[in-house]
């Protein structure tokens, strides 16, 4: 009763939003009408404010009916193509009493939604949308898409898809009426503090609506998936989502720079929540999802609020079949996957060119050794730094941070800026022998890339790096290594 009288409110108080908007401009004509009888030229002055108000207001209301300009991105796909995954939204809708949706587009979000396009402030459905991330398919089971998808679906029994939708362009027209309303004028603060206060009780009220639905819609998945396969979705989405972002700052941005991407994306992704090490820490999120502080404005409630309840109910229990993976649902998962991450990507990441994982982690590392290493030798070659090293001028290439104190004699000043000069030069030398093919990267989905040497280079070059940054340097068994690599000249 209290859900429906909240979702009441809600309605009244968007109904009461146009009431209020034809109030302020309709009082501002009247206003405007008698300041011409009185005066043009006061009539003038409240125009310049009255007309910029009005026309913000006015824009504001037309948008709650407006649909356009909200469309999804994504990759649709028919039932003749996925015709698995259309099977079971189909038989999800059908258990849980409402009618299917009449798209279903996958998207590069870990994510899963519905939405209803709708007519008449929401009493006409004119399209019903479903939308599914690519990274669900990746990481979870076929139990715990099932009660994602179940959730969704739910929203449709109960009609609160119509509800979001409405409260939806609700929000999106008192937020444009706010930023319409942003002149510096008393008048116009005066207006917008009024909107302001009823955003708020607008906000809160339909917030509060949205989060009894999302609980509601809990339970349903529980009943169709199971208790246990629910509450693992939840907390799986949440380590997905930390999974995501990790993956892409730390692997898929490795060639970035060099002008590259990787050509697998759906496969990275799916080869790093494979890894032993990474499942590990994210297994310590599934166990302890975020309890982020809750507003009053919020729409769902904190993951760990919404286990707990489902998690005080009675339990349903699992059902037999959902443990292979969720990718199996899809006709050829990792060609549909990989063209749906690749649809999300902005244009310019689009505009990349593509390397297999082993190539890209080669050419991403090469590149950004060779941009560090640049800004350390300030312009000169590599044969010309170890000339400076033999000049007796190492300290150039020490990081400028580094100050020896001023009281230090010269070789108590090399002594100290040693340690400085010898991992500078390892960053200077790195790059080149990766150039020469005698040195790469190994890509590891359980920690950063791990250098690969052939042999001798990897036995004999630390040792050649400390002769050459020694207090004595010597800088002949560097160059010998860096000659035989073909990094520099043969000397004449």
């Amino acid at each position: 009763m209290k859900t429906s009288w909240r979702a009441l409110v809600a309605v009244v108080l968007l109904a009461g939003f146009p009431v209020l908007v034809l109030l302020v401009v309709g009082g501002l004509a009247v206003a405007e009408y008698y300041a011409f009888q009185h005066s043009g030229l006061l009539a003038i002055k409240l125009g310049i404010v009255a007309v910029p108000v009005s026309f913000a207001l006015l824009k504001a209301l037309f948008a709650i009916e407006r649909t356009r300009g909200d469309a999804q991105p994504g990759v649709p796909v028919t039932p003749e193509g996925q015709p698995a995954l259309w099977a079971l939204v189909r038989e999800l809708a059908d258990t849980v009493g409402t009618r299917p949706p009449d798209s279903i587009t996958l998207v590069s979000e870990v994510n899963a939604g519905v939405r209803e396009r709708t007519g008449w402030l929401g009493l006409r459905v004119r399209r019903r949308e479903m939308f599914i991330g690519a990274q669900l398919f990746a990481g979870l089971r076929h139990d715990q898409l099932r009660a994602l998808l179940g959730h969704e679906l739910a929203h449709y029994t109960n009609r609160d898809t119509r509800l979001a939708g409405l409260t939806y362009r609700g929000r999106r027209s008192i937020e444009k009426a706010l930023t319409g309303l942003g002149g510096d004028g008393w008048f116009e603060g005066l207006i917008r503090r009024l909107f302001v206060l009823y955003a708020k009780l607008y906000f809160s009220v339909s917030a509060a609506v949205c989060r009894r639905q999302e609980l509601a819609a809990d339970v349903a998945a529980a009943s169709l998936a199971g208790t246990a396969a629910a509450t693992s979705a939840l907390r799986e989405v949440e380590a997905l989502g930390v999974a995501w972002g990790f993956y892409l700052d730390r692997y898929a941005s490795l060639g970035w720079d060099a002008g590259y991407l990787p050509d697998r994306l759906a496969a990275g992704f799916q080869l790093l929540l494979a890894d032993t090490e990474r499942a590990e820490e994210l297994d310590r999120i599934r166990r302890n999802p975020p309890d982020e502080e809750a507003s009053r404005y919020d729409t769902h409630p904190p993951t760990p609020a919404r286990i707990a309840a489902l998690e005080a109910r009675p339990e349903v229990p699992a059902r037999p079949d959902g443990a292979h993976p969720a990718s199996e649902v899809l006709r050829d998962p990792v060609a549909t996957l990989d063209a749906v991450l690749t649809d999300g990507l902005s244009p310019e990441a689009k505009a990349k060119g593509r390397l297999d994982w082993d190539a890209l982690v080669n050419v991403g590392l090469r590149h950004t050794g060779a941009r560090f290493a640049a800004g350390i030798l300030a312009g000169r070659t590599l044969a010309e730094a170890l000339d400076l090293i033999d000049a007796g001028r190492a300290a150039e290439l020490a990081d400028p941070e580094s100050k020896p104190p001023a009281s230090a004699g010269p070789r108590a000043k090399r002594e100290f800026l040693a340690t400085s000069v010898r991992e500078r030069l390892s960053v200077v030398v790195t790059p080149a022998l990766a150039e020469a093919g005698v040195l790469r990267w190994k890509l590891s989905w359980s920690g950063p890339p791990e250098l690969v040497f052939d042999e001798p280079y990897g036995t004999d070059l630390p040792t050649a790096l400390d002769a050459a940054a020694a207090a004595d340097p010597d800088t002949v068994p560097l160059r010998r290594l860096l000659t035989a690599a073909g990094a520099l000249p043969v000397p004449s």
